[in-house]
Formats: C-alpha cells, sequence, structure tokens
C-alpha cells in the first residue's frame, strides 16, 4: 500500500458528488450547443443535439457540416475549460439509407472514426 497524497486536479471515482459536479460542468457545453442552433430538435423546442448519460456524449445532427460545427464547439469548449476528449474512443455512425463516402470528422486535432453501428452496452 502506498502512502496518502493529496489530489490536485480532478474529483475521486465512485464518490457521490463527482457525478453531480460533472453534470454542473457539463451543462455548460450543453448550453452552447444548444444556443448554437446546432444540432437537432423535437417538435422544434426540444433539443436533441446533444445527449449525455455518465462520461458519454452523443451529438446527433442532421449533416456532416452541422456535425463537424458541433465538434468544433466542443474543441472550443475543451480549451476553455481545461476538458480532454478522447478521439481514440470517439465513433461517427450515418443512417442506414447513406451509401456516399463522407468528409473526415475531427476533433481535437484527430479524426473520428466511423462505424457501421452502435455497441449498446
Amino acid at each position: 500500500m502506498s502512502s496518502s497524497f493529496a489530489m490536485c486536479v480532478g474529483v475521486r471515482q465512485g464518490g457521490l458528488l463527482p457525478p453531480a459536479l460533472f453534470a454542473m460542468y457539463i451543462d455548460k457545453l450543453i448550453q452552447l450547443l444548444k444556443s448554437s442552433g446546432f444540432g437537432c430538435r423535437y417538435n422544434t423546442y426540444t433539443y436533441i443535439g446533444c445527449l449525455c448519460y455518465a462520461d458519454d456524449i452523443i451529438l446527433i445532427s442532421h449533416s456532416v457540416t452541422v456535425m463537424q460545427n458541433m465538434l468544433d464547439l466542443c474543441d472550443v469548449f475543451s480549451a476553455d475549460h481545461d476538458v480532454r476528449f478522447n478521439t481514440t474512443k470517439s465513433i461517427a455512425t450515418i443512417g442506414p439509407r447513406y451509401d456516399d463516402v463522407c468528409a473526415d470528422l475531427t476533433l481535437t486535432g484527430g479524426i473520428v472514426q466511423y462505424v457501421q453501428s452502435l455497441k449498446i452496452y
């Protein structure tokens, strides 16, 4: 067992407070995306362009161009708030009726990989 040490950055995993702190923190990103006008809406008023669960974020858009605009906003947010998005764990998928090659999507300087389907656990 190692000796005790102070944490200067981040929050403790498994505690009750970290999820609430993360939710308050990431709410700024959700509001940024919502106010940008990018992303999808349901019945004109309900914004569904950014869905979050725990530390997972799903961005939904109607075009690759709009998706890149949303990712660019995430880049700005990450620089302003010292958040890091992991491009090696980020993926993109396009509806099954689309059969053309799409432009690369980039996030924090890395290319987001396209996949045929999402894994839901």
